[in-house]
């Protein structure tokens, strides 16, 4: 089996014997077909590789001769192949691993397996893959081989994958406390790389960890002097924070020690609700996740799903709060979306969830991956609990992620997690029973009241949907009016043009608490909610939306599945066909909301064009196309250029 080396000299072997083409030319293009390995490499590029722009008149007749003379220097005698190492194709050559071996690619798959296992918390895992990762270099990559533009690129990216993957090694060792032992590598590193801040940053930490604050010092004046001698630059806003911590003698935090039921453990969790009635099949299956180790090693998670206006933050702090006796070293919350709904960057969570803990706002790092690593260098040990409320998505999550079987996490999100690490349950909260709505009703507008109109009191229940959050806003308005009547409440739900407003209480706005929901989703998912919900209770299928719309039909399906995943659409066979349905809460909130339309009207409005617009046809943001001009029982749109 042919071994390609080219993390250092090139050195290639076939059945254990060195062949590695002694003619420079020769060596160049197996590098380049190695550097692309598994790939076509066009004869053009072969020609600008060795020669650039002025190649001999027989450039291609040349290239076909080293081609040749490769093929007879990696042949294989004892079974006779070569012509499969090397395959022509009819615009070039290609040269298929199979069952070769490639130092680059071993590195690379080691590098990213390291990766995977630092993001999962693993810290000693990916120090191990990452060292032997590193291992296989012996030298500067394809050091003895001449580089025209393409090799030249190739070496300096796979250079930059090495210097990334010592750092990352290095920063995983100071994580799980081998200062000590990393001084005399990381001063090494800092002399080969004098304008690496990183290394710098490194060898300062380990020795100040370690005692030493004189080389903490010397290295960031070696640093500075070479910046401000060779670039004119000062060293970065967090070396100079650094500089100051180790002049200051502030402590490292990073590897307190472990603890458990430490006074002054962190409680984070707000108060559960006191009217909170039902979901005894969800809150069961979440304590028993949470409680037991399950068949993946790792940390314990549960995602906690489900469509807006659930309960599903309520839920969890009802399980959160029931278990505080099993995490004695703290329970955190963080929620993960801002005030203006937007998302809210890992990297500020993590500094919310390591001030909580006892660190220093102002000493912390600015770089997502080392909040991370101090995170969970201080949850290593603990048993404790994390609440991350409201999340986007599992990029969003994975940074937060702390590691070991002590640990648990619950996630509430609108959206399924799908490859979280860890043993992971998922628990999906529906719609409210009907029993349990009435409960909830009884419990905000007083059961003396709801015993007296079961009826009405039913009806009310029915028009919030199963939707507790509902609920919960027309109960705040019941006892607000002592002398009306559960009927009248009844009544007005009835009416699905004040609807909305009958289940907005001075605390809570539904209409705008779904909208708000629905306004995380991209513009083009967004639009075809708007146009659903114009239709009323028509079928609407995803072939109407897309004559309505002008748009394709992938692209109106992959907005359908976008609003599924989002829980505010499901589609539905109906006579033959998937019809979309829309919660009529949903359907009232977004119908009434002014996202702009476009196209002919699902509700049987055509679209005309306006001689003041050119682009009338089109979607529009423009005075003309705001809202929805009517003559007659015709609808006009206009257009975004204009």
């Amino acid at each position: 089996m042919p071994h390609f080396a080219l993390l250092g000299p090139m050195e290639i072997r076939v059945n254990g014997e060195l062949r590695t083409p002694s003619a420079p030319m020769a060596r160049r293009v197996l590098a380049l077909l190695l550097a692309h390995a598994d790939r076509v490499v066009p004869m053009e590029l072969l020609i600008d590789e060795l020669w650039g722009e002025e190649p001999p008149k027989k450039a291609r007749k040349t290239v076909q001769t080293y081609i040749y003379q490769l093929r007879k220097t990696l042949c294989d005698e004892e079974s006779g192949q070569s012509q499969e190492l090397v395959e022509t194709h009819p615009h070039g050559y290609r040269l298929p691993l199979q069952d070769c071996r490639l130092d680059v690619r071993e590195f690379q798959n080691l590098l990213r397996e390291g990766r995977e296992a630092l993001a999962r918390g693993r810290a000693s895992e990916g120090a191990a893959l990452l060292r032997r990762g590193l291992e296989l270099w012996r030298g500067a990559p394809m050091e003895d081989v001449e580089a025209g533009p393409l090799l030249a690129a190739q070496t300096a990216r796979l250079e930059r994958l090495k210097i990334q993957a010592l750092e990352q090694r290095i920063a995983a060792d100071l994580a799980l406390g081998g200062n000590q032992s990393l001084l005399e590598e990381i001063r090494d590193l800092t002399h080969q790389y004098p304008l690496h801040e990183e290394f710098c940053a490194q060898l300062m930490t380990a020795a100040k960890r370690c005692g030493q604050r004189g080389e903490a010092l010397s290295a960031y004046a070696r640093l500075r002097r070479a910046m401000a001698e060779q670039l004119g630059l000062e060293p970065s806003t967090r070396l100079r924070e650094l500089q100051e911590r180790v002049l200051a003698g502030h402590d490292e935090q990073t590897h307190a020690p472990a603890r458990t039921g430490a006074a002054g453990a962190p409680f984070q969790l707000p108060p559960a609700i006191g009217d909170f009635v039902g979901r005894r099949d969800e809150l069961e299956r979440i304590e028993r996740a949470v409680r037991e180790t399950g068949p993946v090693p790792g940390v314990r998670i549960v995602t906690v799903t489900g469509a807006p206006g659930m309960g599903k933050t309520q839920i969890a702090l009802q399980v959160a709060h029931r278990l505080r006796k099993d995490f004695p070293d703290g329970q955190l919350k963080a929620s993960l979306h801002m005030e203006d709904g937007t998302a809210q960057p890992p990297a500020e969570t993590l500094k919310e969830l390591l001030a909580a803990v006892g660190h220093d706002r102002r000493s912390l790092p600015e770089r997502t991956d080392d909040l991370a690593r101090m995170f969970r260098s201080w949850a290593a040990g603990r048993r404790f609990l994390l609440l991350l409320d409201d999340a986007a998505g599992r990029d969003e999550v994975l940074p937060l992620l702390p590691a070991g079987v002590d640990n648990a996490v619950i996630i509430t999100s609108r959206w399924r997690m799908i490859g979280l690490p860890g043993a992971v349950t998922s628990v999906e909260v529906g719609l409210l029973p009907e029993a349990d709505g009435r409960r909830l009703l009884a419990q905000v507008a007083g059961a003396d009241r709801t015993a007296r109109e079961p009826e009405a009191a039913a009806a009310i229940v029915a028009g919030c949907e199963g939707m507790p959050t509902a609920i919960r806003a027309i109960g705040s308005r019941i006892t607000a009016w002592p002398g009306r009547s559960l009927a009248d409440f009844a009544a007005r739900l009835k009416d699905e043009g004040g609807r909305l407003e009958e289940l907005s209480s001075p605390h809570l706005d539904v209409r705008g608490y779904l909208v708000g929901a629905a306004d995380r989703l991209p513009y083009a998912a967004r639009e075809v909610l708007a146009e659903i919900s114009s239709a009323g209770d028509a079928d609407v299928t995803v072939t109407d939306l897309a004559h309505v719309l002008h748009r394709s039909v992938p692209s109106i399906e992959h907005s359908v599945e976008l609003l599924t995943a989002h829980r505010v659409l499901t589609p539905v066979v109906h006579n033959g066909s998937h019809v979309l349905r829309i919660p009529p809460l949903m359907r009232l909130a977004f119908a009434r909301d002014g996202h702009p339309r476009a196209g002919n009207s699902l509700a049987g409005e055509m679209t005309i064009h306006d001689n003041r617009c050119p682009y009338a046809a089109q979607v529009c943001s423009c005075p003309l196309a705001r809202g929805t001009h009517r003559v007659e029982n015709l609808r006009l749109s206009a257009a975004p250029a204009c």
